[in-house]
């Protein structure tokens, strides 16, 4: 699998912890963009790669283990430049991924736009805006943005056009277990539950 140098977007961290503080040992600490080949087609797919890391928590009284979080889900929410007839614009796309079990530690979370986006929109090694955010058996512990959404208001309106607008691309942004990509990194990909069934919903 080939590798076109990768762009490291800036982060804004928005933690969000519960008052017990019982979620405060699950964060993301990196997010990568890549345009990689699958070796299966001759044009690339855009990946997002989340490092999540899980801290052991003897205080956590919903985890089985201190040392292993069961219900956590990623979600990822991008927006991306686009030309439609000769006009400037934005397309949204969003998908999460339910993850089995994560034991303390650093794991990555991968995500994948297919390579007809990424031709026809001309993405390269970033995309415009994204947020991602991390919950816990429906609760939101954690939410980190890039830079482009820093304010409040813009914050507000990438979170409206997510809503009204993702849904005509809806499944396109894809978790790595729905990609050609499911075997690609052997020991170093989490299990995911399908079809974003959540513990505790």
């Amino acid at each position: 699998m080939s590798l076109i140098p990768r762009m490291l977007l800036a982060l804004v961290s928005a933690s969000l912890i519960n008052a017990s503080g019982a979620f405060a040992s699950v964060s993301v600490r990196d997010v990568e963009f890549n345009r990689v080949d699958d070796q299966t087609s001759s044009d690339d797919w855009l990946e997002c790669s989340i490092e999540v890391e899980v801290r052991r928590d003897t205080q956590d009284l919903t985890r089985r283990r201190p040392d292993y979080v069961d219900d956590l889900v990623v979600e990822l929410m991008l927006g991306v430049e686009s030309n439609v007839r000769g006009q400037n614009g934005f397309e949204f796309f969003e998908a999460e991924a339910a993850l089995v079990s994560l034991k303390e530690g650093r794991h990555l979370v991968r995500f994948y736009l297919p390579p007809e986006i990424v031709e026809r929109d001309s993405v390269r090694n970033e995309v415009h805006s994204f947020l991602i955010r991390l919950t816990r058996s429906g609760t939101v512990v954690e939410e980190q943005v890039s830079r482009e959404l820093e304010g409040t208001n813009v914050l507000d309106s990438f979170l409206n056009r997510v809503d009204s607008e993702a849904a005509h691309n809806n499944a396109i942004l894809l978790p790595q277990f729905k990609t050609p990509f499911r075997i690609a990194y052997p020991g170093k990909t989490p299990s995911f539950r399908d079809s974003g069934d959540r513990v505790g919903e």
